[in-house]
């Protein structure tokens, strides 16, 4: 997979990790939290990723991995903030289907930007 190719993969999960919560509403999947709780755990850092995805453009080498770097970290945080979900399901908590559904933004991020991190810097 070329750099491109990864930025633009990493585009579309980012872009993905956004629009997950009101995909989720739409299903009639949700979870019990408030609309600035969705927008903190994936509109924040989905954004966070996308600037990154343009940064990892640049030339230098220095902003590439920091981009990339950036970016992981932002995967890292739709991941952590979501996994228990899968324990809550497990107990009845939650819905399986908006567990699943919010917990599908997380790792696409998360390994794209750590291939992208550890191949070249983005």
């Amino acid at each position: 997979m070329a750099v491109m190719d990864a930025r633009g993969a990493l585009a579309v999960a980012a872009v993905w990790a956004m629009a997950v919560p009101w995909i989720a509403r739409a299903l009639g999947q949700t979870l019990d939290v408030t609309t600035r709780l969705e927008v903190i755990d994936h509109v924040v850092p989905g954004a966070a990723v996308l600037v990154c995805c343009a940064l990892a453009g640049a030339a230098g080498e220095f902003v590439r991995l920091s981009a990339a770097g950036v970016a992981l970290l932002a995967g890292l945080w739709i991941t952590a903030t979501h996994v228990t979900l899968v324990s809550e399901a497990a107990d009845g908590i939650t819905p399986w289907g908006a567990a699943l559904l919010h917990l599908s933004a997380g790792p696409p991020v998360l390994l794209l930007s750590l291939w992208m991190l550890l191949r070249d810097g983005g």
